[in-house]
């Protein structure tokens, strides 16, 4: 996970580049490593956090409507709090 500043992209070559850090993004990174093992990829994300939508903005005292086990990733299974 690279912040687009940090990486050198002269001369770098990559099979898929992923734009976003946010919960589409890391997905995309985990069915790269698992299913496309051979193909080489880079995730960019401009903020220092990863997580998108989901870590950019907080609402204390608000919960969201969407539950984990839904929106949770299939190889990392949402436990309890």
């Amino acid at each position: 996970l690279f912040p687009p500043d940090k990486i050198e992209m002269a001369g770098e070559h990559f099979d898929v580049v992923v734009v976003g850090a946010g919960i589409s993004g890391i997905a995309a990174a985990h069915h790269l490593k698992t299913r496309c093992p051979n193909l080489s990829f880079v995730v960019l994300e401009r903020r220092k956090n990863f997580g998108g939508t989901w870590d950019l903005f907080k609402y204390p005292g608000i919960r969201s409507d969407s539950d984990m086990f839904t929106m949770g990733f299939e190889h990392r299974p949402w436990g309890s709090p």
